[in-house]
């Protein structure tokens, strides 16, 4: 599903990723491990077009980001590791934009943002505005949103960043469980 070969990327003088290569097959659960400042987000930011590469090859489900940014953009799922939620508006909102935003259909939209909240615990507070949500619930939140469009690939950039264990335990048994009923290709980083 991923693959990537001699993966180079340069700021000036300053290398941020360093002749890197790995596969990911599909279906799979992959950990990028690395300390803060390794490359990690970086190498996330490339896979998933919105920075070009140095140098090295990579492929995205048989495909070249670089050379096919809207093609491989609707295979994937992403969750930042900054948030990405408008606050002011409810986390059913959040979610219903996110779907039009990925062309999909209002039925097939609403079935899967109700399967999707329910999963992650969030039905109730459907209707809240996500200001005023817990770090923890917004967390799932994003990531319920990343699994909307049904991506083959879902990168999740240190997803668990400011959670309390019970809350880091929910969140990987949600992720776990739609890995394994769809299919989903996960890629996550972590320190």
């Amino acid at each position: 599903m991923i693959r990537v070969q001699n993966l180079l990327k340069t700021f000036g003088s300053f290398t941020a990723v360093n002749n890197v290569s790995f596969e990911v097959r599909k279906g799979e659960i992959f950990a990028f491990l690395g300390p803060n400042g390794a490359g990690k987000t970086t190498t996330i930011k490339i896979l998933t077009t919105l920075l070009r590469p140095t140098s090295g090859s990579i492929e995205i489900d048989g495909l070249n980001p670089a050379q096919h940014q809207s093609a491989v953009r609707q295979c994937f799922g992403i969750v930042f590791q900054d948030p990405s939620l408008d606050a002011d508006l409810t986390a059913y909102e959040n979610m219903d934009i996110h779907g039009v935003l990925y062309h999909v259909p209002r039925k097939q939209r609403h079935e899967r943002t109700e399967t999707l909240l329910r999963l992650f615990e969030l039905w109730e507070r459907r209707d809240a505005q996500v200001k005023t949500f817990s770090g923890g619930m917004k967390r799932r939140l994003e990531i319920a949103r990343g699994f909307l469009h049904t991506p083959k690939i879902l990168f999740l950039d240190e997803p668990t960043l400011g959670l309390d264990p019970q809350s880091r335990n929910q969140l990987w048994t949600h992720v776990k469980r739609l890995n394994e009923t769809e299919g989903t290709t996960v890629f996550l980083t972590t320190n």
